[in-house]
């Protein structure tokens, strides 16, 4: 497949979501009743964030957990709205330490505002995530997500710890994705199961689903860092470069690059990304394959999810997961 040509027949997300498509704007009342507060600028912070509410994929997916059960019983929208506000707050966050300017196709909460704002506002947001969790009076989903929530800040630290180190081993970055974003996805199918009360052998099948997901989804996000386009991607692409971030495709290619080519990249990088300086980093991952070796490596960590699924008799709920990892190959945004 060549990165620069990605299919164009992928599904689209309101195709896959059309078992869930009726449930999706309950979960957005429940955020917005879940974040009410009196303070005028929390409430303005707030309103802006979630105006542009982006994939909506972690609720998804604990819809669609729940709905492989018997129903969708009314912890599930706490839950789903609890773990899409989590995961928000832990988007702010990342915007600040990365000094990101874009996010959907807006201004980031540090930049529009300030970075104290973006602080205390994403802090309010994990609170309040952590109230609701508490509220399903769910033992099974409040351990899992007190793990996870730890889990997920331990990536942040560890991806902290490897920024701007350019012999960073690629079982590392994937140690440090798993935690960042497969292992929250995985808690979402997890809990959407529990709450819908699926047998165990079920609910862990739709963990080690949601984390195979999790792998491709955000290998293909780091390959659209340099393969994007910004207005499509809704993120400024580069940007974990430019924030000291090494993902798959640059470890990839300077596993392949002789001891002048490295420096030539390190010198490139250190110096700060220009646009053209950008493209010609491009062209130089797409010459060494190192974009086409990432998504091949989506692909493998896809194929794992798919045989998660085979324990499900098929149904729409079924089709849509399926669908849905040709969705994370094959997308632009």
């Amino acid at each position: 497949m060549s990165p620069a040509n990605l299919s164009k027949t992928s599904p689209s997300l309101e195709e896959i979501y059309k078992p869930i498509r009726t449930y999706l704007p309950q979960v957005e009342e429940r955020i917005l009743e879940i974040l009410a507060t009196p303070n005028e600028l929390s409430s303005e912070v707030i309103r802006y964030f979630f105006k542009s509410k982006g994939k909506f994929l972690r609720p998804a997916l604990v819809l669609f957990g729940s709905l492989l059960g018997s129903d969708i019983p009314e912890s599930a929208f706490l839950t789903a709205a609890a773990l899409e506000i989590f995961h928000s707050a832990t988007l702010i966050h990342d915007d600040i330490i990365d000094s990101a300017y874009l996010r959907r196709n807006l201004p980031t909460v540090n930049t529009k505002w300030n970075p104290q704002v973006a602080v205390l506002v994403g802090d309010y947001l994990h609170d309040k995530a952590i109230g609701a969790i508490f509220d399903t009076k769910s033992d099974q989903v409040i351990a899992a997500f007190l793990k996870t929530a730890g889990v997920v800040c331990d990536g942040e630290i560890l991806e902290l710890k490897e920024k701007n180190n350019f012999n960073l081993k690629e079982e590392t970055y994937l140690t440090i994705i798993e935690r960042k974003t497969a292992a929250l996805l995985a808690t979402c199918l997890e809990s959407g199961a529990v709450l819908s009360g699926l047998d165990m052998e079920r609910v862990l099948a739709l963990n080690r689903f949601g984390i195979y997901f999790g792998m491709a989804f955000q290998i293909m996000d780091d390959c659209l860092d340099f393969m994007g386009k910004e207005n499509e991607f809704g993120k400024t692409l580069g940007a974990d470069l430019q924030a000291g971030v090494l993902t798959l495709p640059l470890i990839r290619l300077i596993q392949l690059l002789d001891e002048k080519g490295k420096a030539e990249v390190f010198s490139k990088v250190k110096s700060g990304l220009s646009h053209t300086q950008l493209g010609d980093l491009v062209l130089l991952l797409e010459e060494y394959g190192a974009l086409n070796y990432s998504i091949e490596k989506a692909n493998e960590f896809t194929e794992r999810a798919s045989l998660e699924l085979a324990i499900f008799p098929d149904s729409p709920v079924r089709q849509s997961l399926e669908a849905l990892l040709q969705y994370v190959i094959k997308r632009n945004r």
